[in-house]
């Protein structure tokens, strides 16, 4: 799809303006930022200084005026002590505490290799190819050259718009490996946690209750063959 093209259909309404789109998602985000960073006690030049970019370039973030990408957003999670998800969601920001050191430079330079590779990864599952995500996702497919090989990083809201088209979710493409994705990944299963029943909650809470927890995590191990095999002794046993 040419670009004229794109253009006479969102005038028709047949396709939305992705440059709003775009620019609403990020003033979103920016509010999501400022809050956590407020939360966390942070002035804007503390938040800048420990995610390793300017307080010019925190604040556009935070205004919607220029958009963050993934890594910034995990360093930005990681520093602050809040979920990844709270930069697409609206949890509350956890209390903070001073986190070990990281090297951020290099850790946004594999990131944006590993977001690229993954993502040309997930365009070749659907079958797509460079230039219709491209057209799908409304950017130029150089640019989309340029995310794929990690030369460049890729604004949240953009590759939210990506991951769409691919048919994956925005977790897909979340640190989960070294010592940054460790803490994301624990501060999402603190959120799961906390969004259970309170009956359940209370439940799993009760050291009284561990046996019983314990045996459904056994079971929960077993392959299909086996667990077949229990039910149907159980059965057995009380019939």
């Amino acid at each position: 799809m040419s670009a004229n093209e794109r253009a006479s259909l969102v005038a028709s309404r047949e396709l939305p303006d992705l440059d709003e789109v775009y620019l609403l998602r990020a003033r979103i985000l920016g509010v999501l930022i400022r809050d956590a960073r407020e939360a966390a006690g942070l002035s804007e030049e503390a938040c800048a200084a420990v995610v390793g970019v300017t307080p010019e370039t925190l604040r556009a973030w935070e205004l919607g005026q220029t958009m963050p990408a993934l890594p910034d957003l995990e360093l930005l999670a990681y520093h602050l002590h809040v979920p990844i998800s709270h930069f697409w969601a609206t949890e509350p920001a956890l209390e903070t505490e001073r986190r070990p050191a990281v090297d951020r430079a290099a850790y946004r330079l594999l990131r944006d290799r590993l977001i690229g590779a993954l993502l040309r990864a997930a365009r070749q599952e659907r079958g797509l190819s460079l230039e219709a995500l491209a057209a799908e996702a409304g950017i130029a497919p150089d640019v989309l050259v340029a995310y794929e090989l990690g030369q460049r990083s890729i604004p949240v809201p953009v590759l939210s718009s990506l991951a769409a088209v691919c048919h994956v979710p925005l977790s897909y493409f979340v640190e989960s490996s070294n010592r940054v994705g460790h803490f994301l990944e624990q501060q999402e299963n603190l959120r799961r946690v906390a969004e259970l029943p309170d009956d359940v909650l209370r439940f799993i809470s009760s050291p009284s209750n561990q046996p019983y927890l314990d045996l459904v995590m056994k079971l929960a191990a077993l392959d299909s063959d086996r667990l077949r095999a229990v039910a149907e002794a159980i059965l057995d046993i009380t019939l």
